[in-house]
Parts: C-alpha cells; structure tokens; sequence
C-alpha cells in the first residue's frame, strides 16, 4: 500500500519543473534580490502541500487543483502573448488528469474543483490578483519581484509580509508567505468543510424541505467565515488582518468536528440567567448614551445591537404559546436595514425623541426575532440563529469591502468610522455564527 501511495507521488516533481519552466528560460524574470523569497514560496510551499496530501491520502485532491492551475496558467501565457509555454501547461494538466483519474475516491473531484474555484474567488476579492499591468523589463517578458519595490514597508499589511509580486501582460498577482499558505488552506477548508455537511445530511436520510434548509443554513456558515478572510485581508489596520487566522481556526474546528462529530449540550437559561445579563446590558446602553460616545458611529452601532439584544431576552421573559408566522424574522430584518439608513442615523443623534423611537424600534425588532424562535422544534431555532448572524455577517464584509475601496455609505463618516463599525459586527456575528453552526450540527446528528 505505501508502495503503491509513493508510485502514485512521484509525478509531482514533473509537474512542479513543468509549471517553473517560464522562469527556467526568461518567460519570468526573478529579481535577485528576491531569490530566496521565490524558491521557498514556489518549491517549499509546493512540497508542503504535498506532504499534507501524502499524509492525509488526499492526493487526487491535489491533482485535480494542479491540473486546474495548470489550464489556468496555460490560459494566462496565451492570452499574454507567451506561447512557448503553453504546451509545457497542458503537459502539467494531462499528466495531473492522468494520476487524478487513479487515485479518485467519490468526492475528490468536487472537492478539488470547488477548493481551486473559492481560491480564485479569494484571490479577486482581496486584490492580490488584479487585471492591471505594470511596467516590468520589457513588454514581452513576466517580472517578479518584492512587494517593497513599489510600495512602502509601513503601508503594506503584515498578511503580506515579504511578499512578491507576479507581472505577465495584464496580469498582477501578489502572495506572500501567510496568504500562500493560509488562502489554500482555507480554499480546502471551505470546500471539504461544505461536502463533509452535504454527505453527513443526506446519509442519515434528510430528504425534507426543512432539512435541506438546514443543510444549506450549515452551509452558508463555512462559506460566508472562508469568503470574509479574503475582504479583511487587503486592509492595513492593524488589528482587521488577524482575521485571516480567525477563519483558518474556524474552519479548521469545524472540519475536525465534522470528521469526530460528539454530542454538544448547553445548559437551559432560566428568568434569573436572562435578568442577570439583560441588566448589565441596559446600564452599558445607558452609559454609552449618557458619556457621548454614542456620537461614534462604531459606539452607535453597539448600542443598537444591544437594544435588539435586549429586545431578544425580554422575548424569553414573556410567557407566549403561540407560534409565531417565521416570515416574521423577515420583518425584524426589514427593521432592522431602515434603522441603518444614514439619514435616520443623522436623525436619531440630533433629535432625543427620535432617539428614543429609534432604540424602541431595535428593541422590538429583537422582540419579534425572539417570539419566532418560541415553541419550535430546537433545530429549527438555532437554524434561525444562525441565518440572522449569517445576514449580520454578510452585510458587515460587504460594508467592510464597499469602505475599504472608498464607496461612501454613510455621509458625515469616515471610512475609517464605517470599517470600525464593520468591524465590530463581524467580531460579535462571526464566532456567534460559527457557534450555532457546530451546534446545529450536533443537534442534527443527535438530537437535542
């Protein structure tokens, strides 16, 4: 059997030789000063991954991924005028098809192909690669060289840390050690992460709608935590990078969990527990307003979070039987979206009486997101859970993005102001996410 894993690697180095060839004969030139950086990102990092693939049989995983970076590379020299290479690609490709054809098991294609395609997707949308071209030695000729050649020590992100940058035609890509290592691991992440819950759901039989539902609800989590690692990461604030290693963890939990699945349990909440938070949370509401930080948006923002959080445990207080309709979360959303229109957050801070409307219409959308949550079965709640800081979640990165690339939002703010707030959202939604989501999925597998 070892015998037979160490036959089925040995193409490895072919394909590797084959995709360097361009710097082997003058198709990319590599700046002296960045020798080193480039031998261990392209040989190094190659053969990491390799040995993760050997270690874990996930070889036809990493077959089809290089013949899909193989077809892609071929596509880039031949769209850049740089045709001498393009073969030596579709050898790279047939060779990876060949030996992923031997090794497949049932989910390695789909898998590898989805790991590649959310790559791609992390890559554009942290603009490490870009559709612009820059000037390098001459027109006809690819360039490689150190991110501090054009840009200042101070302004580049630590994600981005000794990085390099790749020039050919029209074509701009920028990796460094951390994104060459993490942007692939969280790829893969997401993509066995979102299988591994597919193949789980349909095995123990989950054919209904509400079961579906849950599944693409479980979903959308492991997603949504892999896409925000590639917004975060084009920013220079120091604190926003870090999340790169947050989604990374997450994933890399829940993959464990999903692969050595246990029950998970939490505790019942009672009247006492509920009071006991709710009045902490009413004197920090208290206390933002009456100091003035209020006046900054990211304070404005927590402020409003905890007035639907406290409209949410007064929900648990009151005694209610009925079941509440579910599109009445939908409402709480509508709500929720009109009270972060910036002319009513302009109104709410210069008019105490709109304020005190404004704080109320938080409070009562909790209300009404709590009521839903009542006399239903535990899945479905933690379902609903989870899709509210899902919606949270995705609104914040899409803020974050729109700021971060100088889209105004909110007039009289700072896009410093505006990505602040972003912040603290996904700081609240994402772990409060990715929590609900682990448990949704021991509540699935056994019951609550």
């Amino acid at each position: 059997m070892m015998q037979k894993k160490i036959f089925l690697i040995l193409p490895l180095p072919v394909i590797l030789v084959l995709l360097n060839l361009p710097f082997m004969f003058g198709g990319m030139v590599v700046g002296g000063n960045v020798t080193v950086e480039f031998i261990f990102m392209d040989a190094g990092i190659f053969a990491l991954f390799s040995i993760v693939a050997f270690l874990r049989n996930r070889i036809a995983r990493l077959y089809i991924f290089l013949a899909l970076l193989s077809i892609s590379l071929s596509f880039v020299f031949l769209i850049s005028n740089e045709f001498r290479f393009t073969l030596f690609f579709a050898a790279s490709s047939l060779i990876a098809l060949r030996f992923f054809f031997m090794t497949k098991g049932r989910s390695d294609f789909s898998v590898g192909a989805v790991s590649f395609t959310v790559l791609a997707v992390l890559l554009l949308l942290s603009t490490s690669l870009r559709f612009l071209p820059i000037n390098t030695i001459s027109s006809s000729t690819g360039y490689v060289f150190s991110i501090y050649d054009n840009a200042a020590p101070a302004g580049v992100p630590f994600t981005y840390s000794f990085g390099l940058v790749f020039s050919l035609g029209d074509f701009s890509l920028t990796v460094s050690p951390i994104t060459a290592i993490l942007f692939p691991l969280i790829a893969y992440l997401t993509a066995d992460n979102t299988f591994l819950i597919i193949g789980r759901y349909r095995s123990n039989g989950a054919s209904s709608l509400a079961a579906i539902a849950v599944t693409a609800i479980a979903c959308q989590c492991e997603n949504t935590i892999g896409i925000i690692s590639a917004t975060v990461t084009s920013s220079v604030l120091s604190a926003l990078p870090y999340f790169i290693f947050l989604s990374a963890g997450l994933l890399l939990l829940t993959n464990f969990y999903l692969r050595h699945p246990r029950r998970i349990r939490f505790p019942e909440i009672n009247g006492i527990v509920i009071l006991a938070v709710l009045i902490p949370i009413l004197t920090t509401e208290f206390a933002i307003v009456y100091s003035g930080m209020i006046y900054d948006l990211a304070a404005f923002g927590f402020n409003s979070f905890l007035s639907l959080l406290s409209g949410f445990l007064l929900g648990l207080i009151f005694p209610f039987k009925r079941t509440v309709p579910l599109y009445s979360v939908f409402i709480a959303f509508a709500i929720q979206t009109v009270l972060f229109l910036p002319f009513l957050i302009a109104e709410a801070l210069s008019s105490p009486l709109f304020f005190e409307i404004y704080t109320l219409s938080g409070m009562v959308s909790g209300l009404i997101v709590s009521l839903s949550f009542r006399n239903r079965e535990r899945i479905s709640r933690i379902s609903l859970f989870e899709f509210v800081f899902s919606m949270e979640t995705m609104i914040a990165a899409l803020l974050l993005y729109l700021s971060l690339y100088s889209f105004p939002i909110f007039s009289g703010y700072s896009e410093i102001a505006v990505i602040d707030f972003s912040v603290f959202i996904l700081v609240v939604s994402v772990p409060a996410m990715w929590l609900s989501n682990v448990y949704l999925l021991s509540v699935r597998a056994f019951g609550s």
